[in-house]
């Protein structure tokens, strides 16, 4: 598996697989149509090469030995650490074409995210994950990611 710089030819992969993995990512406790969760989203992720290129964020893409994209992961180099204002990097976005899922191509991508890091001297590296993709937390945790704090919801009553 090869990892490479992303470019703006690579956005339509990127689009297709960010909109694909949608559906994996939504919390349960999020009670709302997936076709309004889809619409909403897609309108975000419309805007996403703007501001990767704008806010100097890094693509890392994995690709077969053919070229074939299969995997993509956006890194945000200039985080501040909300409490503390130590600087970080952020992961923003990482996904996996569904087959070849579960075969090593994330923690490829998290690799090449973790090396430019340790390039720029970056100490800290943070990531947003929903707890109920136990797949991503299986992979975070293996990489040395620890949870740091708890994001919660409570879903009111009528």
């Amino acid at each position: 598996m090869l990892v490479r710089q992303g470019t703006v030819k690579d956005w339509p992969f990127m689009f297709e697989l960010a909109k694909d993995v949608i559906p994996v990512n939504i919390s349960p406790w999020r009670q709302q149509p997936l076709e309004e969760t889809l619409k909403y989203r897609v309108k975000m992720l419309k805007n996403f090469w703007t501001w990767i290129k704008q806010s100097d964020s890094k693509v890392f893409i994995a690709e077969t030995e053919l070229h074939q994209p299969v995997g993509f992961l956006v890194l945000y180099a200039h985080a501040v650490e909300e409490l503390t204002g130590l600087h970080q990097a952020w992961i923003m976005d990482l996904a996996v074409l569904g087959e070849y899922r579960k075969k090593g191509i994330g923690k490829v991508l998290m690799e090449a995210a973790e090396g430019y890091c340790r390039e720029e001297s970056i100490r800290y590296l943070g990531l947003a994950v929903s707890t109920h993709n136990i797949q991503a937390l299986n992979l975070y945790q293996s990489l040395g990611f620890v949870e740091e704090r708890k994001l919660m919801v409570k879903v009111l009553k009528d």
